[in-house]
């Protein structure tokens, strides 16, 4: 465990505008084509109500068929600049309860953004490195599910 939470900070640059990539977090029927950390993981969102203290809560489903839940709230929203929600894995997941913070803010690079997830309050580096695989994956398949749009 570390005594002192040090937030997981993973970035990415994606080809695509601050404004597609923000609109790609807008509603839930986008959400859960991307929003995973791996292709093989399916997601549903069973509330996503995004607005400043709109609440969302998503269903994971694993390749083993466990069907973990995260829930929160959406604290700050600035559109194509900054998303700032609260993160509570919720039962029977090891964190449950674990209250944590995600931030993701989304940075001008050129003809391209860099989108920055900042994840704050996970509770041991094991957790950590687990959330850092996943926000890499999510990311990816992110920038992925962007370039196919664009392609259509």
């Amino acid at each position: 465990m570390t005594e002192a939470s040090i937030p997981l900070v993973v970035r990415r640059t994606i080809e695509a505008s601050r404004e597609r990539l923000f609109s790609a977090f807008t509603n839930s029927q986008t959400l859960t084509c991307w929003f995973t950390p791996s292709p093989n993981i399916s997601v549903e969102a069973l509330k996503y109500e995004f607005e400043p203290g709109g609440r969302f809560h998503l269903r994971y489903e694993m390749p083993d068929g466990r069907k973990p839940c995260v829930a929160g709230v959406f604290k700050e929203i600035e559109p194509a600049r900054l998303i700032v929600m609260t993160w509570e894995w919720q039962a029977p997941d090891p964190l449950e309860n674990v209250p944590m913070m995600v931030t993701f803010r989304f940075l001008e690079a050129g003809d391209a953004t860099e989108v920055v997830v900042i994840h704050e309050g996970i509770p041991s580096d094991q957790a950590c490195t687990i959330h850092a695989e996943g926000w890499e994956g999510t990311l990816t398949i992110l920038g992925n599910f962007i370039r196919q749009e664009t392609e259509q």
